[in-house]
């Protein structure tokens, strides 16, 4: 059964649901967008940030990813949080109830700069923290995500910075960017003021 996605303006105004196998064949102008999710999943023992390296049958094969998706027609984003945190990490829902609000970011892949990075793909893109006291129950699903490992904070965040991740991050974005780094850091390490993030 294909997966359903809801279609926008800009304005965030539905104007429709199509098959994600639909939208990314879009032909036509006017290219719609649609509703993403991401979130860093943390280990609360050492405050390390997973990635994952996509599968070769998904988009942007080989890149390092957060645990990331498409909101599904008739989910909110939490919803779609929940649901592919448990699909590609099998995380469980009592894990992942207590999933962290870092904040929301437009990125219209059409416009960007990098040639390697843009296709036709708009997102309202709702990203997410979650603390995981017991990593050992994570496991990837060996479809979407073939290996996964963990980085310290800065390498985390210079990683997304210099285009080593699936996140494209570019002048346009850096201040959307900017707000869900340092609420990540707020978040990751709630009474450590000395730490602080620089960003490009």
């Amino acid at each position: 059964m294909a997966e359903m996605i809801d279609i926008f303006t800009k304005q965030g105004e539905k104007i429709g649901t199509i098959s994600k196998e639909d939208y990314y064949s879009w032909s036509g102008e006017n290219l719609p967008w649609i509703n993403c999710i991401t979130c860093f999943v943390i280990n609360d023992e050492n405050k390390k940030i997973l990635f994952e390296k996509r599968g070769k049958s998904f988009l942007d094969p080989g890149k390092l990813d957060l645990c990331s998706g498409h909101v599904r027609s008739g989910e909110i984003p939490m919803q779609g949080m929940v649901r592919e945190l448990e699909e590609e990490l099998s995380i469980d829902q009592q894990d992942s109830q207590n999933l962290h609000f870092l904040g929301k970011m437009d990125v219209d892949y059409t416009t960007l700069q990098d040639e390697a990075n843009r296709k036709a793909l708009r997102c309202f893109v709702t990203v997410y923290a979650l603390r995981m006291r017991d990593i050992k129950k994570i496991k990837i699903d060996n479809i979407e995500a073939i290996n996964m490992g963990f980085l310290d904070f800065e390498d985390a965040i210079g990683f997304i910075q210099n285009g080593m991740t699936r996140m494209p991050y570019e002048e346009g974005l850096e201040k959307q960017y900017s707000q869900i780094f340092q609420r990540l850091q707020d978040y990751i390490f709630p009474r450590d003021r000395s730490y602080e993030l620089e960003v490009k």
